[in-house]
């Protein structure tokens, strides 16, 4: 039988009808009857958690994990069961990665928290997820990989390699020589309308590359069986050179409508439409995924999440995640997405399209905003159509200007000159681990840059390791932004490694700031 695992003590978010093994094909529902039960989980973060409905739980598509039961309960449980990974997933980055400026100097573009996922997050139901990044993220990521965590919280995993038996096609299955790769590029948006194109894609079984704007977006590469065993750490050598790679492969073009389903992020002020037109959307796939608790309407709470009242939810959806506090007096407009173990302090107005992330602690005002794992804007203050990296520390009384007072549509600064966002609304972006002073106040459209500090009045960015404290700059060292990630990690019971030390020190010695 296919069992779904189930809390009956729990009130559940109701999806989809629970009739999830409709969606198997019938190899794969043949495969599973085989066993004599079968649990199916839908991303590897989420294994052993219960489900809302079998369809999120049983879908082909989603990452499948399936424990054979056996009879003799004295069997080694290492030996019980048998883990199958639909497919082997690789995101890339590109060229044109660069322009999206402070937000992806000191992180991959698919570790951007947009709507309420990264990219690498959404892309795990597919099946295990490489990432192939530019030169000093994958050797952080490489010197990461003991502590299991990336410097911005991203998960790091030893490479996976798949069996050739372990790929499906969902209809009759691969041969023993052939297995299919999911390229992805870093840039695009992670959205249900980009997990509906790649299941589109795959359902033709076969290869092909669809574009966007001139750049691959998505590609399914046959893999080539006598490479199988060095396959990945081809494609990583060949860093951001990967996306050139897939377009000279002659894969089967595909021209459709998912070109313009399919959204690639080209300039950093997109960053902020494309998570406005995302959240509310990831924020349903999360209620379909996991199991919440209504606290009231349109306030869902997963394990171990806290609101302390009176709370005002004026509109929903609001996801409060496992282990998340929301203290006493806090109005709450959704969508909002709030990660887990963050905290939203007494007072706090958090209004629509905001997405906060792991341990955040969170005070004052804040609206279309993202703020990265383990950053912390406490206290009262203003953080309005702004992103915030990991690590950063907004201080009390800080607030961004979101609106021109000519009601006119805001220009940004690039290396490339300055851009005309067409927004009417555009805060400001703030790199991993810069901080501000207290009440900070910062123009329309500025960036501050990697482990940059700015206090008083900052009309204009701040590039990455300087410091703009009311008129006196001053550079910082990649020791000293070092010693400050180290004493704020330890609040967090994070230890400091060395490849988060020479993650600074490379990003310190020369690599370009701004958008």
């Amino acid at each position: 039988m296919v069992a779904v695992a189930r809390n009956p003590e729990r009130k559940r978010f109701k999806g989809a009808e629970s009739e999830g093994i409709r969606l198997f094909s019938d190899a794969w529902k043949n495969q599973c009857l085989a066993t004599e039960s079968v649990s199916v989980f839908a991303s590897p973060e989420c294994l052993n958690k219960d489900y809302t409905n079998a369809i999120s739980a049983c879908t082909a598509l989603h990452w499948g994990r399936i424990q054979r039961k056996e009879r003799d309960s004295s069997s080694n449980p290492q030996d019980s069961g048998v883990t199958i990974f639909l497919m082997q997933v690789i995101v890339f980055e590109d060229d044109a990665v660069d322009a999206l400026g402070v937000a992806v100097q000191a992180r991959p573009a698919c570790d951007l928290t947009i709507g309420a996922f990264s990219l690498v997050e959404l892309l795990g139901r597919f099946g295990p997820v490489q990432r192939v990044v530019r030169g000093h993220l994958e050797r952080h990521l490489a010197g990461a990989s003991l502590r299991q965590m990336a410097v911005w919280g991203g998960a790091v995993e030893k490479n996976h390699t798949l069996s050739p038996h372990r790929h499906s096609r969902m209809e009759d299955g691969f041969g023993d020589r052939e297995q299919f790769v999911l390229f992805v590029n870093a840039r695009a948006v992670p959205s249900a309308d980009l997990i509906r194109a790649i299941q589109k894609l795959l359902n033709n079984h076969n290869t092909c590359c669809l574009e966007c704007h001139g750049y691959v977006a998505i590609a399914i590469v046959r893999e080539p069986p006598e490479q199988r065993d060095r396959f990945i750490e081809q494609c990583k050598s060949l860093g951001t050179g990967l996306s050139q790679w897939l377009a000279e492969q002659n894969l089967n073009e595909h021209q459709s409508s998912l070109q313009h389903v399919v959204e690639l992020v080209s300039e950093s002020h997109e960053l902020f439409g494309a998570h406005e037109r995302a959240i509310e959307g990831a924020i349903r796939m999360r209620l379909d995924q996991g199991e919440y608790e209504e606290r009231k309407q349109g306030l869902y709470l997963a394990a171990d999440a806290i609101v302390e009242e009176p709370v005002v939810v004026r509109r929903g959806p609001i996801v409060v995640e496992q282990g998340a506090r929301i203290g006493p007096f806090v109005c709450l407009d959704g969508p909002i997405w709030i990660g887990r173990d963050a905290r939203i302090n007494p007072h706090a107005w958090i209004r629509e399209a905001t997405a906060i992330g792991r341990t955040c602690i969170v005070g004052g005002e804040v609206l279309s905003s993202v703020i990265e794992s383990y950053s912390n804007k406490s206290h009262d203050g203003f953080l309005g159509h702004s992103r915030v990296g990991s690590w950063a520390n907004i201080a009390a009384g800080t607030i961004t200007s979101n609106l021109k007072v000519t009601y006119g549509t805001i220009r940004s600064h690039t290396r490339r000159g300055t851009l005309d966002s067409g927004r009417q609304f555009l805060g400001a972006t703030i790199g991993d681990f810069a901080k501000t002073g207290i009440h900070t106040s910062i123009s329309c459209g500025v960036s501050i840059g990697v482990a940059a500090m700015a206090a008083g009045n900052v009309l204009r960015d701040v590039p990455d390791f300087s410091s703009d404290l009311g008129g006196t700059a001053s550079r910082t060292s990649p020791q000293q932004a070092s010693t400050v990630l180290g004493r704020m990690m330890a609040r967090r019971g994070i230890a400091l490694i060395p490849a988060d030390t020479e993650l600074l020190i490379e990003l310190a010695a020369g690599l370009p700031s701004g958008g």
